[in-house]
């Protein structure tokens, strides 16, 4: 089937997220854009109910937010489940962090700016040796969510779950192996988006996507 200018996402509870498509750059292909700062407060509330009702059930002790949207979801989530805090990683790195506690990544909406994910260190203790859920908005290489795990392994943290409104296409799944051959199996999410190619009639899901 082919789409015009937006694309209807199932979620899990069969409701429907409508999300505008976006051409990437050469025009051929186009992606279901979720930008999670631009939602509506309904949404968003909605949204959020959804991800703290799967999470509760990954039994976590901690949410761990990636960044940057991801952060918009890990935080009232933790709050709704009843914790007193959460932990937030980072893409800025304050004076004071350990090189240690960084992992190198570069963004697939900014393949031009290599960035680096930072732990900081006075968050250590709230996620050494706890079982922690990994949350983002929207899971596509999998490169942010891969360098979040290695974070939480380097402070001995155990990752129950990585958690994300949607995934989009399957790069991330190979991604995520090179963490762990079973972590892939971790990855909970809303709904999937695939990606698209263009057609005389708009756009059109690319197949194994």
């Amino acid at each position: 089937m082919d789409h015009d200018n937006s694309y209807p996402v199932r979620l899990v509870d069969g409701s429907t997220l409508v999300l505008p498509l976006r051409p990437l750059p050469g025009g051929e292909k186009a992606i279901a854009l979720l930008m999670s700062n631009q939602t509506g407060f309904a949404v968003e509330r909605a949204l959020i109910r959804l991800l703290t009702d799967m999470v509760r059930e990954l039994k976590p002790k901690v949410i761990v937010g990636v960044p940057t949207m991801g952060l918009a979801y890990a935080r009232p989530v933790a709050e709704n489940l009843g914790f007193d805090d959460y932990v937030a990683l980072g893409h800025s790195r304050k004076f004071w962090y350990d090189s240690a506690l960084s992992q190198c990544l570069t963004s697939s909406t900014s393949p031009d700016q290599a960035k680096h994910l930072y732990l900081d260190p006075a968050l250590v203790e709230r996620v050494r040796g706890r079982r922690v859920v990994v949350m983002d908005d929207v899971l596509n290489t999998g490169r942010t969510a891969a360098a979040a795990i290695r974070l939480m392994q380097k402070v001995q943290a155990r990752v129950a779950g990585v958690t994300a409104v949607l995934t989009e296409g399957w790069a991330w799944r190979t991604e995520l192996e090179h963490t762990g051959p079973d972590t892939p199996g971790l990855v909970h999410a809303l709904g999937h988006i695939p990606m698209f190619g263009r057609t005389e009639a708009g756009w059109r899901p690319l197949a194994d996507t």
